[in-house]
C-alpha cells in the first residue's frame, strides 16, 4: 500500500470477484481513480454491503494482471479484450453471463465507443472491518481511505 492512502473498490456483487472492470464515456476524466497505480502487484481492498446494513471490508487484493484503457466500439469488443488479456482455464466469465451482468446491461443501452479499463487480482479474504468512510463511494467506486493495517 501507499504511504498515505489506501484504495478500496466497492464490489456490487459481480462474479467472479477477482475480475474488475469499468466502462466510461470517452472525454469521462475518471476520479478517484487509481490511475498511475492500477497495474501488476497494486494491492487494494474490496469492499462489500453486509448482511447488517453497513459496508465493510472483506477482502485485500493484489492485480496480477490489467487491461489498459482502451477504447472499445462495443459491448461484445469489451468483452473480447477483457477474454483475450484475463481469462484462462481457471477463471472465465461465458459471453452470455457478461451480457447478462447488470452493470453490463446498463453500459450496453449508453452510446459507444467507450473506455474499458479492466483487471485481475488474487484475493484473501479479511474482516469484514467496518470504517465509517465506507458508507459513501464516489461514481467510480474507488474510494481513498487513510492508511489502514488490517
Amino acid at each position: 500500500m501507499s504511504d498515505r492512502n489506501t484504495w478500496v473498490r466497492l464490489h456490487t456483487g459481480w462474479s467472479p470477484r477477482e475480475l474488475g472492470w469499468a466502462l466510461w464515456q470517452p472525454g469521462y476524466s475518471a476520479h478517484p481513480w487509481p490511475t498511475a497505480d492500477l497495474r501488476p502487484s497494486f494491492e487494494f481492498y474490496l469492499c462489500e454491503d453486509l448482511p447488517t446494513g453497513s459496508r465493510g471490508i472483506v477482502a485485500r487484493a493484489k492485480v496480477t494482471r490489467t487491461v489498459g484503457t482502451v477504447e472499445v466500439a462495443s459491448p461484445q469488443e469489451a468483452y473480447q479484450e477483457i477474454a483475450d488479456a484475463l481469462f484462462d482455464d481457471d477463471l472465465s466469465i461465458a459471453p452470455e453471463d457478461w451480457r447478462a451482468n447488470r452493470y453490463n446491461g446498463h453500459k450496453t443501452a449508453s452510446p459507444w465507443p467507450q473506455q474499458l479499463t479492466a483487471w485481475r487480482a488474487e484475493t484473501e479474504e479479511v474482516g469484514p472491518y467496518l470504517l465509517p468512510e465506507l458508507s459513501s463511494f464516489p461514481r467510480t467506486g474507488w474510494l481513498r481511505v487513510p492508511d489502514i493495517v488490517l
